[in-house]
């Protein structure tokens, strides 16, 4: 049998070997061994394994003849560091072998010849050693004592990178330069446990002694200067790690947006480097086992993706991201045939994703200048047989490919794609809407930019996050014709609005995702919220905003004084005394907290005695036969007493007018005015505060300015006689005083 059998190229196959230790052919495999050993296929570490498998088998000593085979052939050649692995294996299995210490002294000695203390060092440590615990303790000596030498570069956790200037031998001892220490003595005998050697080419030394050619990589080779900074990780890392290594030091961070974004254009081609793609935190970068190209990695990731729409997400950057030159028909043609495969199924199951990938197909097909006709009448017929369109392309995750069908429909659809326009705005998570807005600005589609307009303005709490949209374009100009029907004023004030209804709901617990749309809303208003009040303002809504913001509980103060101070100066006749105004009897005046309390009462009437009303009526819908169901007439009857009740208190809320304590004047009776009377024929005094219907308190005597004491008071003064009928009879009322109340 040849020894050439054990080999393969040049690479040594130890499955043979195995199976004659195994069968105990070791006259065999001795013959072998030798074999190798003249051959240039040894590879220690294999030859280690046979070689343990023996030890194993209790074939120690013929183990360590095996090894001791070696030593003469790499002395020959002057591989000391392997002799020093095959002497350790040796002295492993065989702790009492003859000679071992003089072996391992050489070995130390000619490893480090180049040292000029090496060999003082060598003979100081390994005198008198005769025992294995001898041996040990002076290799574990001798691997601490050169560890180091001038020149390595070392770091140290709190003095940063240094390099080694100087070793004393005498003293034991290395003086290395550190970044916040200089020339600073360490014992060799701890320097391994409290120092990390560092390669000439690692990222921290190349910052601390050859900045200029790390300045130079920054632009000449960045795909270079990813790699050292994966060393530096251990060959992965997230980007948000590595750009926080960078910036520190090596790529001012002002411009590291602008770099990354051509590095990872390069790293994309580089086989050695995979990208995983991501956020900032998610996306990582790591050193590949094996190189691969850009179109291998595309295509291993299609094959081992199950979801087809991440699918389409990957094909569709992998196309994006493709230039002429840089074109894999192999690449392409895969692509093609993977979703062309999925469509048939798509078309039934998914219509919004078969879109998505037969405009997919639609693209490659293109790149690869093929016929893409029939993916358009694919398309087209999908459109025209769906019933819900504002869906079907809400549904579809690319934005782009979204846009695409909405252009496609308004071809197919002349009629009816305004309507699906206006329809998809409100269902749409955001994306969208400026794209919308601009078509239907672009085709002179005044109706439909109008219903857009009137619904977001008109129903703010139903969308905030629309018309947080809808307000910051105002504020910024844009879009003018959109705005035409719209008051800009009232429009800040339902703002504001929205806001304090926003931080109502997050203090009673209903949170979700309110928190992010209070501080939209907070944002908005610190950006442009000033400049634009401060614009709008005229006679006829000075008055409105000042009370709006004034009464605010979400905005933030600098932001009220900032508004108010402006009104104040500009329109100073609002705050100047005046004769008290007319009660408007198609409003309610109430003050601010009664509103609240009304407000409280019906979002309990909505969100809960309705809730339990539905459950009701489902758990008696589910006992069958309505017709003999005495629980679920009842849970009708109560639905229409809540519907009727619901629409009672929001048509009261929707009246309301907040009683100002500015406003007040104690010169005459009104809401927000306390009085003391005194009833003819009586000594006592009685007093009365007059507020809204939801602030009655009768323990403290506030009575409503509704009730019939109330309204025989108003616009009375002090001096005044006034009659008031009850229900007992008239009483005659002398007014002792009047006062403010709040």
């Amino acid at each position: 049998m040849s020894n050439e059998y054990f080999t393969h190229g040049n690479k040594l196959d130890t499955s043979e070997l195995i199976s004659l230790v195994n069968t105990e052919q070791y006259d065999r495999l001795e013959e072998v061994w030798l074999g190798i050993i003249e051959s240039n296929n040894k590879n220690l570490q294999t030859l280690f394994e046979v070689v343990d498998l023996l030890a194993k088998r209790e074939e120690k000593k013929r183990a360590c003849d095996f090894l001791m085979t070696l030593i003469p052939h790499y002395k020959q050649k002057g591989l000391y560091g392997d002799v020093l692995k095959v002497l350790k294996r040796i002295l492993e299995h065989n702790p009492n072998g003859k000679g071992l210490g003089r072996e391992i002294t050489e070995c130390y000695s000619n490893i480090y010849k180049d040292r000029p203390y090496a060999k003082a060092m060598v003979e100081k440590t390994c005198v008198k050693v005769e025992t294995a615990s001898d041996i040990h303790k002076a290799i574990e000596k001798l691997e601490r004592y050169f560890y180091l030498d001038c020149g390595d570069y070392v770091c140290h956790k709190s003095w940063g990178v240094g390099q080694v200037v100087s070793v004393d031998i005498e003293k034991e001892k290395v003086n290395i330069d550190f970044e916040k220490k200089s020339n600073h003595s360490i014992a060799m005998d701890i320097a391994p446990d409290i120092l990390q050697k560092l390669d000439k080419d690692d990222l921290l030394v190349m910052i601390y002694a050859q900045k200029d050619a790390l300045n130079a990589m920054i632009d000449e080779d960045p795909v270079s200067l990813i790699k050292l900074t994966l060393k530096y990780f251990k060959g992965r890392a997230s980007v948000s790690h590595i750009k926080n290594r960078l910036i520190s030091g090596v790529i001012p961070s002002e411009k590291w947006s602008k770099w990354w974004t051509s590095t990872k254009k390069l790293i994309k081609k580089d086989p050695y480097i995979k990208l995983t793609e991501g956020t900032p935190t998610t996306s990582f970068l790591e050193f590949r086992t094996s190189p691969m190209t850009h179109h291998e990695e595309i295509l291993e990731r299609l094959t081992q993706t199950k979801d087809t729409s991440k699918k389409a997400e990957i094909a569709k950057k992998y196309i994006s991201e493709l230039k002429g030159d840089e074109q894999c028909s192999e690449t392409l043609n895969k692509i093609i045939d993977i979703f062309t495969q999925e469509i048939d199924t798509l078309c039934t199951t998914s219509p919004s994703l078969a879109i998505e990938c037969l405009l997919l197909l639609e693209e490659a097909q293109c790149l690869m200048k093929g016929d893409t006709a029939k993916y358009g009448k694919n398309i087209e017929s999908l459109v025209l047989s769906n019933e819900n369109l504002p869906e079907l392309i809400d549904k579809i995750n690319i934005l782009e490919y979204r846009k695409q069908v909405l252009i496609f429909m308004k071809k197919v659809k002349p009629e009816q794609w305004q309507e699906v326009f206006v329809s998809l705005f409100f269902i749409n998570d955001g994306n969208l809407w400026e794209f919308i807005i601009k078509e239907l600005i672009a085709e002179n589609k005044e109706h439909a930019l109008e219903a857009i307009a009137i619904k977001i303005f008109n129903q703010f709490n139903a969308y905030p996050e629309q018309y947080i949209w809808f307000c910051k374009n105002s504020m910024h100009g844009r879009y003018p014709e959109f705005y035409k029907n719209i008051d800009p004023a009232t429009m800040f004030n339902r703002l504001i609005e929205l806001l304090d209804n926003i931080c109502f709901k997050i203090q009673k617990g209903r949170d979700g995702n309110l928190k992010a749309i209070m501080n939209k809303i907070k944002n908005l208003l610190e950006d442009r919220g000033t400049d634009y009040a401060v614009n709008v303002l005229n006679d006829a809504n000075a008055e409105s905003i000042f009370n709006i913001v004034s009464s605010s509980k979400g905005l933030e103060d600098w932001f009220k004084v900032s508004i108010e101070s402006v009104i104040q100066d500009r329109f100073p006749d609002m705050f100047e005394e005046q004769g008290p105004a007319k009660l408007d009897e198609n409003k309610i005046y109430v003050t601010k907290e009664g509103f609240e309390k009304r407000k409280k009462e019906f979002d309990h009437l909505m969100n809960v005695e309705f809730t339990e009303n539905a459950r009701d009526l489902g758990e008696a819908i589910s006992r069958g036969d309505l017709r003999e169901n005495a629980e679920y007439k009842a849970a009708r009857e109560k639905q229409a007493m809540l519907v009727e009740k619901a629409e009672r208190m929001k048509a009261e809320l929707q009246k309301v007018v907040i009683i100002e304590p500015l406003f007040i004047h104690p010169d005459v009776v009104s809401p927000g005015t306390k009085v003391t009377l005194k009833q003819q024929g009586k000594v006592e005094l009685e007093r009365y505060t007059l507020l809204g219907p939801w602030d009655i308190d009768i323990e403290k005597g506030i009575i409503s300015y509704l009730s019939p004491i109330g309204k025989g008071l108003l616009d009375k003064k002090v001096g005044d006689v006034v009659t008031i009928k009850l229900p007992e009879g008239e009483v005659i009322y002398d007014i002792i005083r009047v006062e403010k109340a709040l």
